[in-house]
């Protein structure tokens, strides 16, 4: 290998944004939809449910919750995946607050056992 073609080996500096990094092309989008996939996996383990049995609750296939539950989330909207939460027994919630800079952010809260809000109808 000749000195001009050599590529340098050393630690690789990222951007401070995993999913940007990792070639998504709206990472706030992926980080929400990981989050609600992870709910998802986490009230299927909590019920004891095997997926076939989250699979009609939820009113999709196995095979679609098995690539929810596996993070393999890129082709499912973030409304659809909340409806798998609703239909699985679980308010979401969405919050307004003001940024604490000129722009906003995008964030999903971690999860909370006291709140028991019931929305209105």
């Amino acid at each position: 290998m000749s000195a001009g073609t050599r590529k340098e080996s050393g630690p690789i500096v990222g951007s401070g944004d995993f999913l940007k990094d990792r070639g998504y092309l709206d990472p706030d989008e992926m980080r929400l939809k990981f989050a609600l996939a992870n709910e998802i996996a986490l009230i299927i383990e909590e019920r004891g449910l095997k997926q076939a049995e989250a699979a009609q609750t939820a009113e999709l296939s196995q095979s679609d919750v098995s690539r929810i539950v596996n993070g393999v989330v890129k082709d499912y909207s973030v409304y659809r995946l909340m409806r798998v939460v609703t239909k699985l027994g679980k308010n979401v919630s969405i919050d307004f607050t003001d940024a604490k800079s000129e722009q906003g952010a995008i964030f999903a809260a971690e999860r909370s056992s006291d709140y028991t809000s019931e929305p209105s109808r």
